[in-house]
């Protein structure tokens, strides 16, 4: 005779179906308020809510042809690009990036000088484009009739040579004078090999006053301009030095006195002329020139027509080309 099963089956929970729906209707309204009024839904963290991905950029042509009919390409140039060439800025808040072995690059002015002008000694040094333009700047000036002559008494410096006249100024003059008049250790053009400073044969500086205002008024014909004037001490940094000039080009120059533009103006103002938009077109004693500024180091240059890129020691560079060759 079999015993009677005395287990009791287990039974699952009966939940009416009126239950079951009115349960689904407070998850759904409490997952709307969530969504409504705090943008997740419950269990999400803040931040977590899915974006949108932007869309991906359309590449650039590998190929454009500029305004004024010159081929280009795309290139890639490399990070160092930004921090070379004749137009990089350097002041007091713009550092010089010293490029490796730069010492090598630069000619001793003493050695390769024309018959025009003075040198202080063999320890003078530029960067031959600037020497050669500093030549021909010279032979003019003694061919228009000066008869004054000029002795070239600074060229590039190192940083520890340029802390030395800092701290030098300081203990003469103070340190406020020292700031107004002396670029800050590795903050001077005179780094860059593109500066002279010049001065007359008893030693001391030249200024731009008798037959000396030629130098001022024409040293642009030939790449160079007055860095530091009356004016500018608040773009600049530095106080007037009628005596210091910088090299930059024959059209840079010609623009950059055709608008009364120190540096730090000129590099804002070639920045309304990006690759993709209007071009900068100069006239000068050398030619016609087309330029354009891009951004970081992808750039259009030109297939055939001559042309130099500078960085501006910022954020991008400047092709200048030019045309009607």
């Amino acid at each position: 005779m079999k015993r009677p099963n005395y287990r009791r089956r287990r039974r699952g929970v009966y939940v009416h179906p009126l239950v079951k729906l009115l349960i689904l209707l407070l998850a759904a309204g409490g997952a709307f308020v969530c969504v409504r009024y705090y943008g997740r839904l419950p269990g999400e963290t803040p931040g977590s809510t899915p974006v949108q991905a932007a869309p991906v950029p359309e590449p650039l042509p590998k190929t454009i042809t500029t305004p004024a009919g010159a081929a280009c390409t795309l290139t890639q140039l490399g990070p160092e690009a930004v921090h070379t060439g004749n137009l990089i800025l350097v002041n007091n808040w713009t550092a010089f990036h010293f490029p490796e072995h730069q010492e090598e690059s630069l000619a001793c002015i003493l050695d390769q000088r024309t018959e025009s002008y003075y040198v202080k000694d063999s320890t003078v040094l530029l960067l031959p484009e600037a020497l050669q333009a500093l030549n021909s700047l010279m032979d003019a000036f003694k061919a228009q009739g000066s008869r004054k002559s000029v002795q070239i008494v600074a060229g590039h410096r190192t940083t520890a040579y340029q802390q030395h006249l800092f701290d030098q100024s300081a203990e003469r003059n103070g340190l406020e004078h020292a700031k107004k008049y002396v670029a800050q250790p590795g903050h001077s053009e005179h780094h860059t090999g593109l500066v002279v400073d010049m001065g007359t044969m008893n030693g001391e500086f030249m200024d731009s006053s008798g037959d000396y205002a030629w130098i001022t008024e024409n040293c642009q014909d030939y790449g160079w301009v007055v860095r530091y004037e009356t004016g500018k001490e608040e773009r600049t940094g530095i106080w007037d030095e009628p005596w210091h000039f910088r090299y930059v080009g024959i059209p840079h120059a010609t623009e950059m006195v055709r608008r009364d533009y120190c540096l730090e103006e000129y590099i804002d103002y070639l920045k309304q002329f990006p690759q993709d938009g209007e071009h900068l077109m100069i006239d000068c004693v050398s030619g016609q020139y087309e330029v354009w500024y891009t951004e970081g180091c992808e750039v259009y240059l030109p297939d055939s027509k001559l042309y130099t890129v500078s960085g501006n020691n910022v954020d991008g560079v400047i092709v200048t080309c030019r045309i009607g060759d």
